[in-house]
């Protein structure tokens, strides 16, 4: 009976315990990863069904990470003076091919329970309105979209920031323009002044104002993420075979000569 045991060379085994542990330490991230984006999702499940809240009505301490992902709704009056776009966007339902605008406007809260400072300033809520398609000859020939002056009654979800795209510049290098690619929220709120709430209102339904509002669902990715642990565990199984299989063989030739004696 040959010991494979003993056709292990050192370097080579090595090698191939340093590619074992490694592949199976990216396989478990890539296992922690989809056990993350599956707990959201069943976050994101179990909050869609709530009611939503009123922003107005939210205490102060609570208008931050803890609105997060959650149904909320604010009633106000648009700023026109503050819209921002943010261009190279596509259009939220995969389809269409365009490039195009984020509509980004700024929304002081009426009726609010708590002023939530001591000079009794109300605050406001930048939303993210919806999308709009980029002229495209002229990027600065904006497609035409109304905003509402009378108080109007907004519903969506509440994001933690703004989405942005990959970009080589700095967010304020644009302060003041009105055509951006990306928007800081803290750096928008101390350009113009706004006592923002921490979070984006991204609004959903209607589209009498001329934006887009058909969101892409949230591709958490969970499948791809087990999909790539799948990929590293076999080759972590394969190392070992291979392993294995090269120092039996390597045991047999070792032995040979002793029986050939």
């Amino acid at each position: 009976m040959t010991s494979w045991w003993r056709g292990l060379s050192p370097l080579p085994t090595l090698a191939a315990v340093l590619v074992i542990a490694i592949t199976c330490a990216l396989g478990n991230w890539q296992l922690d990863r989809a056990h993350q984006k599956t707990a959201r999702a069943e976050r994101l499940h179990r909050l869609a069904a709530m009611p939503p809240l009123d922003l107005a009505a939210v205490p102060p301490a609570m208008r931050g990470e803890e609105l997060v992902d959650r149904p909320v709704q604010a009633h106000g009056r648009f700023d026109s003076r503050h819209v921002v776009l943010l261009e190279n966007r596509p259009h939220g339902d995969g389809r269409d091919t365009r490039s195009g605008f984020l509509v980004l406007t700024p929304l002081w809260l009426d009726g609010q329970r708590d002023a939530g400072d001591a000079s009794g300033q109300r605050s406001a809520v930048l939303v993210l309105r919806g999308w709009l398609p980029r002229d495209p000859v002229d990027r600065t020939r904006i497609a035409p979209f109304t905003t509402p002056d009378d108080i109007v009654s907004v519903h969506g979800v509440a994001l933690g920031s703004v989405p942005r795209v990959y970009s080589l510049g700095d967010a304020g290098d644009e302060a003041g323009q009105t055509i951006r690619q990306n928007l800081d929220l803290q750096r928008y709120a101390a350009e113009t002044g706004l006592p923002l709430l921490p979070i984006v209102l991204r609004q959903h339904g209607g589209s009498a104002d001329g934006l887009a509002r058909d969101w892409p669902a949230a591709d958490l990715g969970a499948e791809r993420h087990y999909g790539y642990a799948f990929q590293w565990f076999g080759l972590a199984s394969l190392t070992l075979v291979l392993l294995l299989g090269l120092s039996w063989r390597r045991a047999r030739r070792m032995r040979a000569p002793q029986r050939s004696a």
